[in-house]
């Protein structure tokens, strides 16, 4: 299952590895942008089929941009998966209150990252 994917990471090696893991265990489509608004602005160009957001990030933090991708018609229905360093329970309430729909604590796990996104497909019906 091959899907379109985008990336939003202002974190160049987070980037890369997240992309690298997509692409090559995943044959994904991956699309990517390093800040919300250049994110926001990809989403509205691509409409991927899944979105993988870092939440504290320059120009616009994850959480704004989960609230405005929401509020699209056109993009509310993409899944959109938050990726944090925190892993505060309180934080990652905070995460699911605000519209994402799973998360991912950095650093990410290779091993498991791209099944785990892929758990988010099946529910978006790709």
């Amino acid at each position: 299952m091959s899907a379109r994917i985008l990336v939003i990471e202002d974190n160049q090696a987070n980037l890369e590895l997240m992309v690298y893991l997509l692409q090559q265990l995943g044959a994904h489509q991956v699309f990517t942008a390093t800040d919300g608004v250049a994110g926001l602005l990809m989403a509205k160009q691509q409409c991927p089929d899944l979105i993988i957001s870092d939440v504290r990030m320059p120009n616009m933090d994850g959480y704004e941009l989960v609230q405005r991708i929401k509020q699209e018609p056109a993009l509310q229905h993409i899944p959109v998966l938050a990726v944090t360093a925190s892993v505060m329970p309180e934080e990652r309430q905070k995460i699911l209150q605000a519209g994402f729909d799973g998360y991912f604590s950095k650093p990410i796990e290779p091993e498991s990252f791209v099944q785990e996104t892929e758990k988010f497909l099946v529910k978006g019906k790709v």
